[in-house]
């Protein structure tokens, strides 16, 4: 305050010390209050870090929820470059050989030779009539425009009817192919040319084409057991099993079941509980300080925000216990490849899951149900969703879901409450500092009234007595 006071009961230094410490008073609870606020918004974001680990873990586990639809029939070759296989979820486990393959080919004619592409077939138009093993039949119309070795090509492929066409470059000049779009014996054909065309015919009354190769089937033994197929691509061997010719040749084919994935689920869910397990370690943690040494200053300890959070601390052990204490059929987690070092890593061998799973599928299977449902319902307690009503992101996790939903909700109504609480203190402080300073100013104008009054009532009585 600025007031000065003659003869007054207090100066203006005394007056501001007052004011001062009332101000400290008022603001001492709601430190503690803003301090209790700060370290509650320390444990929400450290609630929400665990509960980010364990929904990403919550997903890793989704993975899990039927170990067999991970687990797929696959069919391989001894020699690719011959044939290659594909098996389906129905195939049988088995193996086949494949011998003395030879592939299914269309059939193709040639020309005589012309001098070249632009060359006349003939003079005019004309009309090429296919006909073909199948018993169908098809005509091309040439028009006297297109007369030429090219024109004929471009007029029979523009017509699709099953025949393709190509002129091709030979040392003594050109030659127009004709070839079946499709093989197999059954896709053989004829040609008869009338016209302009009338030098172009093959398999009815005097060919002037020459065959280039017959149309034939695809021919193999399977197991010894003779095949023929009218194609080279997606060959039904038996249920479920399919191929692809490639070359002539012989090959073997082995179908099994393939735990590729169902491996790599589990390597995820493994890094993912891992994952999660450091997570809460560290927001749970504390670190001891230590004293000043020599050329060293001491460490102040240290704590994770979360320290003292009974449920989120054990969610540690429970994990961890939720894999070394899975058993099914008398199989245990280690059977899988899983271990667990002394530092509470959790590791996975995929070579000693592939050793169980090639021997005892079902059992492999049963156990890692076992582990799905344990490690689910931990999760369901934590974050309030498990793999069996639907995936993480499927559940929509909601801030009051499980226990470190509750906890954080808690929080966040005490932060809500304190921050009330810290308005009205403000609100009062202020209106107790502003009573404060009036009774000042009052006080300072009344003084200074009296201080007049006193030097006028002096100088009133010593004109008196002078008189």
């Amino acid at each position: 305050m600025s007031n000065s006071i003659s003869n007054s009961l207090f100066s203006s230094a005394q007056v501001n010390s007052i004011v001062s410490r009332l101000q400290s008073r008022i603001q001492a609870p709601m430190k503690l209050e803003q301090y209790e606020i700060t370290t509650d918004k320390t444990q929400i974001s450290a609630l929400g870090q665990v509960r980010g680990a364990l929904s990403s873990l919550n997903g890793a586990l989704g993975d899990l929820t039927d170990p067999a639809s991970l687990s797929a029939m696959k069919a391989s070759t001894s020699a690719s470059s011959v044939a290659t296989a594909t098996a389906a979820d129905s195939a049988a486990s088995g193996a086949y050989t494949l011998s003395n393959i030879q592939l299914a080919q269309s059939q193709e004619i040639y020309s005589a030779s012309y001098a070249s592409a632009s060359a006349a077939v003939g003079a005019g138009s004309g009309t090429l009539t296919f006909q073909f093993g199948s018993g169908g039949s098809a005509s091309v119309s040439i028009a006297s425009s297109a007369d030429t070795v090219s024109g004929v090509a471009d007029a029979i492929n523009a017509a699709n009817t099953g025949v393709t066409a190509t002129v091709v470059n030979t040392a003594s000049g050109v030659r127009l192919a004709l070839q079946g779009a499709e093989p197999g014996s059954g896709k053989s054909f004829s040609v008869s040319g009338s016209g302009a065309v009338a030098g172009l015919s093959y398999g009815s009354g005097s060919a002037t084409m020459s065959l280039g190769q017959s149309a034939r089937n695809a021919t193999f033994t399977l197991n010894g057991v003779p095949v023929s197929e009218t194609s080279n691509d997606s060959v039904s061997l038996v249920k479920g099993l399919s191929v692809d010719l490639v070359a002539s040749g012989s090959t073997k084919i082995s179908v099994d079941k393939s735990h590729s994935s169902l491996s790599s689920a589990l390597s995820s869910f493994t890094n993912k509980l891992n994952d999660a397990v450091d997570v809460i370690a560290t927001q749970t943690a504390y670190q001891p300080g230590s004293s000043a040494s020599a050329g060293s200053t001491g460490k102040q300890a240290k704590s994770g925000p979360l320290l003292g959070n009974v449920q989120v601390q054990q969610l540690k052990q429970d994990l961890l216990s939720a894999i070394s204490s899975a058993a099914s059929g008398g199989l245990s987690s280690n059977a899988l490849g899983f271990s667990i070092s002394s530092s509470g890593a959790l590791s996975f061998d995929a070579a000693t899951f592939d050793t169980l799973y090639g021997s005892n599928p079902t059992g492999a299977d049963s156990l890692i149900k076992s582990i799905e449902t344990h490690v689910g319902s931990i999760l369901t307690g934590a974050i309030g969703t498990s793999v069996d009503s639907g995936s993480a992101s499927a559940a929509g996790l909601g801030i009051g879901s499980g226990f470190i939903g509750a906890a954080t909700s808690d929080l966040k109504t005490n932060i809500s409450s304190l921050q009330d609480q810290i308005k009205m203190q403000t609100k009062i402080g202020n209106e107790q500092i502003a009573n404060l300073e009036a009774q000042f100013t009052s006080a300072i104008s009344q003084s200074n009234t009296a201080s007049t009054t006193l030097s006028y009532l002096s100088l009133l009585n010593g004109s008196s007595s002078s008189s």
